[in-house]
């Protein structure tokens, strides 16, 4: 069997085959660009939690150093699929950046406790290979620590937390 081919297939399929490569290599070059941009230099998580008799029940927020990002319910160690996911703005990327600079997760304590274990709500942070933990009691008012002194490390971390749920749209 012979096949034929003409020039002007020829001509099509490299045409095509040029546009693909170009077009992909765009692509590559963007998700480069968009990573290299967001502020964020690990991921940051920050999950609320309430202890209780199947473990900690609550939901993880969480944000990619691509500024990508994730919110899940937590059941006991385990984590569902993700309930809603996106990406940060530019926008959000400079409000978190300007939120991070002013909580200063480094200098946070690892441990912030205001009541008893017992069935405790835990707010916890995590950034840079850093953990900091707000034990709260059951049931406690977060609005008489968001009302304490501005440097304070327990209302710096309730805000860093507000504003990611606020920024993810939950």
């Amino acid at each position: 069997m012979l096949l034929f081919r003409s020039r002007r297939a020829d001509g099509c399929f490299a045409a095509a085959r040029a546009l693909a490569v170009s077009t992909l290599a765009g692509l590559m070059f963007l998700g480069a660009a968009l990573a290299q941009e967001c502020p964020l230099k690990s991921a940051l998580t920050v999950k609320d939690t309430q202890d209780g008799f199947a473990g900690q029940t609550g939901t993880v927020w969480t944000i990619a150093p691509d500024c990508s990002f994730t919110v899940a319910r937590q059941i006991g160690t385990k984590l569902t699929d993700p309930i809603k996911q996106g990406r940060l703005t530019r926008g959000q990327e400079a409000q978190l950046l300007e939120q991070l600079a002013r909580t200063a997760p480094a200098e946070m304590p690892s441990q912030l406790s205001y009541g008893p274990p017992i069935n405790a709500r835990r707010i916890t942070l995590s950034y840079a290979g850093k953990d900091s933990v707000l034990v709260l009691p059951a049931g406690d008012d977060l609005n008489v620590l968001k009302s304490t002194a501005a440097d304070s490390p327990a209302r710096r971390l309730l805000e860093l937390a507000d504003s990611v749920k606020s920024l993810t749209g939950t």
